[in-house]
């Protein structure tokens, strides 16, 4: 009897488990579901990463036959985004835009960080590619790198840079040029790129490091001046700009990235889902002159990617940055 009644739960225990499975795997069939996919962003509406979201929501919208919407939820380096991600459900209908700030940076600048990117998310895709450019305000004392470097280690302290946030790559592109050169500028954290750079612009700040993307129509129109181009080789909107290698900084290229993630627990089939309409956005022709047009570069690839440049660039900004004294409250 004590057999039979084991064997009995056993049994329907099992059957509970594979009717478990199947409705699992039918939802993961039937993903996305009548429900919005929610694509979460860590930076204001306006600037670039802003943009690539938009465009990525509708282009894949259309391929899943999906209402595919964009949050913008800025501030802490994008720990405000990241937690908020990680406060839904792990099914798929709620995703992170996530940059190298999101998923290396901020574990350099926020101790204890109130979330870790290799263990509470999984890549979904990995997204673009894009150089910063120094800029400077018109009325600066200087119009290239060289006279830049001069005029701030002339003056220590006289001068003050944007950016986009503590922790952000805006932030730490400056302070690792400071670290190498020797140069102390005073650091002015704005809530987003755009608010950094108008603040540039206006002439609050000198200088700042954004997305190159975000300061070429300031440039082209007059209202910033581009001083070194950080990233692999000129580019031929300005090709009078040496980038960072040209002018002796070093491993200052390729450390623009982002991506998409979702929280880990998420199906397997729902991220291959996504990875796959990913793939067919990142390789269309016309996103493709999009985002070239952003000065922005398709970054293709499998879903596991993503996670795979987290580890291999927090060893890279460990070893560049790790001494610095960057810790911030969340």
């Amino acid at each position: 009897m004590k057999f039979s009644l084991s064997f009995k739960g056993l049994v329907a225990g099992t059957c509970a488990a594979l009717a478990a499975v199947s409705a699992s795997a039918q939802a993961d069939a039937t993903y996305p579901s009548s429900r919005p996919i929610r694509l979460v962003v860590s930076q204001q509406a306006g600037g670039s990463t802003d943009s690539i979201a938009r465009l990525w929501a509708e282009h894949v919208g259309k391929q899943l036959n999906a209402n595919v919407v964009v949050e913008n939820k800025p501030g802490a380096g994008g720990a405000i985004a990241a937690q908020y991600v990680l406060g839904q459900p792990a099914d798929g209908h709620t995703l992170f835009l996530a940059g190298v700030s999101q998923m290396v940076l901020n574990k350099f600048v926020y101790k204890p960080l109130a979330y870790s990117p290799e263990k509470d998310f999984v890549g979904v895709t990995t997204l673009t590619t894009v150089p910063f450019v120094l800029v400077a305000h018109p009325g600066a004392k200087f119009r290239t790198y060289k006279e830049f470097a001069a005029a701030a280690k002339s003056d220590p302290g006289s001068l003050s840079f944007a950016s986009s946030g503590n922790g952000n790559s805006t932030h730490l592109v400056v302070e690792m040029l400071m670290k190498q050169t020797g140069v102390k500028m005073v650091h002015v954290p704005f809530r987003g790129e755009p608010d950094g750079v108008m603040a540039t612009v206006g002439g609050t700040t000198q200088v700042m490091a954004p997305v190159f993307s975000t300061a070429l129509p300031q440039i082209r129109q007059g209202k910033l001046v581009p001083l070194v181009l950080i990233g692999e080789k000129r580019s031929p909107e300005l090709p009078e700009v040496p980038t960072a290698s040209e002018v002796g900084l070093s491993g200052l290229d390729n450390i623009g990235w982002s991506g998409i993630a979702a929280r880990t627990g998420t199906a397997p089939q729902v991220i291959e889902k996504l990875n796959a309409a990913s793939q067919v956005f990142l390789k269309d022709p016309a996103v493709v002159r999009k985002l070239q047009s952003m000065q922005v570069l398709p970054m293709p690839g499998a879903s596991g990617e993503l996670m795979r440049l987290t580890v291999r660039d927090t060893a890279r900004w460990q070893q560049a940055i790790g001494d610095l004294d960057l810790n911030v409250k969340q």
